[in-house]
């Protein structure tokens, strides 16, 4: 049984997932929320839930520990487990639930851990949970409407983008981008402790998180190795770089390396962007464009704050990439329809495309520019992969820029302020 009916919250900051997540909740058992450490999820989940079962109280651990089906049994539902990897018995236990129940609406929302089990067939709950995936805040969360459908979703309508009538100028959105979309980082910038907050999130990461990681092999885990590849992977954000390079400049093996970044890339810390294929374009590379998930960690690992990234434009191009990516990427997770990220990058780096979504049967293009005023030549290569593919399948460009102002560059290619995304 759950530990009763959840209270009201006073304060919540709705999140773009709230959509999905309630379609799942009318169509599915049971709901999986995942994202990484601190960026929301229990808080999400508490909205959607009518009662809560904490497993990393002793008390309530205990209940599971001696009796997991019982404990789960009467609800109130939705009933949310949250922590379940304290007390890894309770995904039995609701696996036999909805194996005798498989019927929606929802019963079980499962929040914690995402260690590598939750990534193989061998999962209990495989086949009877979907997932909602949740990022760290966008500025859509911050400052525009949550609960607008998906971009891919409004795509061809006259909402696709809407401009606050305050737009921020380069430095505000190097603000922004700096700030990240942790909860808790925001919370803590606002009280001059972005740095501590920081600190403290990065070592957690390389020691407690560390510790659910089984190494291969039987080879030791290193803290100090971690957080060197966290530095080397921030250094290297929004970049088209091989393994090794990424090895290299964290002073570990390749293979080392990698182990680290498979780990990263569970705790949905780092994002790789697949590299897209079109059998009607040769002499693409297959690499992938390397990315940390969150523009404001990545900053403050790569150690530049406002005043240093005005005068690095390689880092301040990096940094505000990795934002829009970031933008990007939870309106893909959010699509109700199928949707996928990838970049673009022909072998010799002749044309170089930074975002490209597949939805439907139709792809969409986005450069991200650090000027306020982008002309055709900065849509040369979304122009390009226009005249390369079917006139039906290219949905359309944008280059996403820091000025304020909206306006065509070219046939089906518009210029975006990068606050459009917030509409």
């Amino acid at each position: 049984m759950g530990s009763g009916i959840l209270k009201s919250i006073d304060y919540y900051i709705p999140r773009i997932a709230d959509s999905p997540l309630a379609r799942h909740l009318e169509a599915w058992p049971a709901e999986f929320i995942t994202g990484p450490r601190a960026v929301g999820k229990t808080t999400t989940a508490l909205r959607h839930a009518r009662s809560v079962l904490r497993l990393d109280v002793k008390a309530e651990r205990g209940l599971v520990l001696d009796d997991p089906d019982t404990a789960i049994r009467d609800g109130p539902f939705p009933l949310l487990i949250d922590e379940w990897q304290h007390a890894p018995e309770v995904l039995g236990a609701v696996k036999r639930a909805v194996d005798a129940a498989p019927r929606p609406p929802c019963r079980y929302l499962l929040t914690g851990s995402a260690r590598n089990d939750l990534h193989v067939d061998q999962w209990p709950l495989t086949g009877r949970v979907l997932t909602t995936q949740l990022w760290p805040l966008t500025g859509r969360e911050r400052f525009g409407d949550a609960a607008a459908p998906s971009l891919f979703d409004r795509w061809d309508s006259d909402r696709r983008f809407s401009l606050p009538t305050r737009r921020p100028d380069i430095l505000g959105y190097v603000d922004i981008a700096l700030d990240g979309g942790f909860p808790g980082a925001l919370a803590a910038s606002a009280a001059g402790a972005r740095d501590d907050w920081m600190q403290t999130y990065v070592d957690v990461t390389v020691t407690r998180d560390l510790k659910e990681f089984a190494a291969p092999n039987g080879r030791r885990r290193s803290p100090e190795s971690l957080r060197r590849c966290l530095h080397a992977f921030a250094l290297h954000t929004s970049g088209v770089v091989p393994d090794t390079a990424l090895a290299q400049a964290a002073g570990l093996d390749r293979r080392t390396t990698l182990s680290y970044h498979e780990m990263l890339t569970v705790l949905l810390l780092a994002a790789d962007l697949p590299a897209w294929h079109s059998n009607r374009l040769k002499r693409l590379t297959s690499m992938p464009k390397r990315y940390l998930t969150d523009s404001g960690l990545a900053a403050w690992l790569m150690g530049v704050d406002r005043e240093s990234i005005l005068r690095d434009s390689d880092a301040r191009g990096r940094i505000i990439d990795t934002y829009v990516a970031a933008q990007i990427r939870a309106e893909v997770s959010a699509s109700s329809g199928r949707a996928h990220l990838f970049h673009l990058r022909t072998q010799g780096g002749e044309h170089e495309i930074d975002l490209l979504v597949e939805f439907g049967r139709r792809v969409a293009a986005f450069e991200v520019k650090t000027g306020n005023a982008p002309n055709r030549r900065g849509a040369r290569h979304i122009a390009w992969l226009r005249d390369q593919i079917p006139p039906e399948q290219f949905a359309g460009g944008v280059v996403f820029h820091t000025g304020p102002y909206r306006y065509g560059l070219g046939d089906r290619i518009e210029a975006v302020p990068i606050a459009g995304l917030w509409g």
